[in-house]
């Protein structure tokens, strides 16, 4: 690029940096802001909005007025959405659906914008990368130790996962009326997900699934957002760039840079909309959150968050601190983790609110390139660890398994803890190419040590609030793994974008 920014790097020193000269607050408190005030308004109609309250406005059956059946229409058995008496109820009550509906379309549009931008971004973000790097013996250096990186973590995150369980032993807190309350919840879906678990498990070997990493057809791989497959596709066509005419590859990278550029540029322009959209999203899953249910399960919530945050406050800090140099090639001191969480938090905050690693990630691409971090790393690594880097998901895995087994009273022996520890990155790394396939493949880990796999519907019933933050995890290791594998390189940015050292 010509000014060498992009996305919320040039929305910061652009229109977020005219903010800051006005005395105005910069995006990414907005964003923060309306989460905060999402989660307090969400919580707030979850405990004052009941069922009375819908029929002060003529509203017999909710989900049913939600759901357009509100006048003479009927769901199941006859019941009328309105009162027996009510054949209209009102511009009250079709003013509540309707900020209802709008605020639903703001934040699937949102993420849906999202996801539109990363899927490109992927693709020429690898392309630009793999390519530009020249020499292979280059790019199987930059690969090793990228994935040297995110085993590191990985191992760290497991380890933390079973000390936790082992210390804490959260199974304890929870009496057999909150177990059953808790598996009723979520029954038929939890029955749904050992289905697809044993369906999958039929139609699937571990050379199929092998297989299946390897696109047939690329475009068909872009079409579905298949990540792992479209990661594979980059870095085979990136190679294939490296074998090429230099001068053919000079224009072919030129192509893949603007487009990567362009992706970025566009998700600066979405972001100004992510303060609306991340209040709705936040305030929407708060109102519809089963509080009281999941009371019974506070203690394995916190035991996860605990966890999610000991990896944020300990693991990947002491990792940037102890595998980067103190100094870069020109005597700049090293990045430090205050200075990354910072840059990193308009990411981390959409990354919490969406619950989607993949749509974040152009813009934690922009939080890095905001870093000074170079872009042929960055481009490389945070795409790649969409799809394998998972820490977060990895450590969840091991907490619910053992959680589970504390619950249903079933022993485990070090050899079981190797194995949940082991498989829970396998799952890890392999989820991303299925939609909700960590809850379908966690069944295989309980099945593996003998654990009731109907005890997933508990795991079920408070997934969305963690699955939130697991996805911050998994976001802010690819933003950690990035800077150590910059700074490892000796690395830094000038102001124009070029590179240094």
């Amino acid at each position: 690029m010509a000014d060498g920014r992009s996305g919320l790097e040039s929305l910061e020193t652009g229109a977020a940096g005219r903010e800051k000269r006005a005395g105005r607050i910069a995006l990414h408190w907005w964003i923060l802001g309306a989460l905060v005030l999402g989660a307090v308004v969400g919580i707030g109609l979850n405990l004052f909005w009941t069922q009375a309250t819908w029929a002060g406005i003529g509203i017999q059956d909710s989900k049913a007025f939600l759901s357009h059946a509100d006048v003479n229409g009927s769901v199941g058995g006859g019941v009328k959405a309105t009162a027996a008496s009510v054949n209209d109820p009102g511009v009250v009550a079709y003013g509540v659906r309707f900020v209802i509906e709008f605020g639903q379309f703001v934040g699937d549009l949102f993420v849906r914008l999202l996801r539109l931008v990363a899927i490109p971004v992927v693709l020429f973000s690898l392309l630009a990368a793999v390519g530009g790097v020249g020499n292979p013996r280059d790019l199987g250096k930059l690969g090793a130790r990228t994935l040297g990186i995110f085993a590191v973590t990985a191992v760290l995150a497991v380890t933390i996962a079973t000390a936790l369980a082992l210390v804490v032993n959260p199974g304890r807190f929870v009496t057999e009326e909150a177990r059953q309350k808790l598996m009723a919840l979520q029954a038929s879906t939890a029955e749904v997900r050992q289905q697809a678990a044993a369906d999958f498990a039929k139609s699937n070997t571990i050379w199929s699934q092998i297989l299946d990493i390897f696109p047939s057809n690329p475009m068909a791989a872009l079409a579905t957002g298949n990540v792992l497959q479209v990661v594979i596709a980059a870095v085979l066509f990136g190679i294939g760039l490296t074998l090429i005419d230099q001068e053919k590859r000079r224009a072919a990278l030129t192509w893949c840079e603007a487009l990567a550029d362009a992706g970025l540029r566009l998700v600066g322009l979405i972001l100004m909309g992510a303060p609306v959209a991340v209040f709705f999203m936040t305030a929407a899953i708060a109102s519809t959150m089963g509080w009281s249910v999941l009371a019974g399960a506070a203690a394995f919530m916190l035991t996860v968050l605990l966890g999610m945050g000991l990896i944020l406050v300990a693991v990947y800090p002491s990792v940037m601190r102890l595998l980067t140099p103190a100094r870069g090639p020109n005597g700049e001191p090293r990045l430090t983790a205050r200075e990354v969480w910072k840059a990193l938090l308009p990411a981390q905050v959409l990354a919490f609110s969406s619950s989607s690693s993949t749509a974040t990630l152009p813009a934690t691409m922009a939080c890095c390139d905001a870093m000074g971090l170079p872009k042929r790393v960055t481009r490389f690594v945070c795409p790649l660890g969409t799809t394998i880097n998972m820490d977060g998901t990895a450590m969840y895995q091991v907490l619910c398994v053992t959680f589970l087994a504390q619950i249903f009273g079933v022993p485990l022996g070090t050899g079981d803890y190797v194995t949940i520890a082991l498989m829970g990155i396998l799952v890890a790394v392999g989820s991303p190419g299925l939609p909700g396939a960590s809850l379908v493949l966690m069944v295989f880990i309980l099945e593996a040590v003998n654990v009731p796999a109907q005890g997933i519907a508990i795991i079920i019933a408070v997934d969305r609030l963690l699955d939130m933050a697991r996805t911050v995890v998994n976001v802010t290791g690819d933003a950690a793994a990035s800077v150590v594998v910059a700074q490892g390189e000796r690395e830094v940015v000038s102001a124009d974008g070029s590179r240094v050292g």
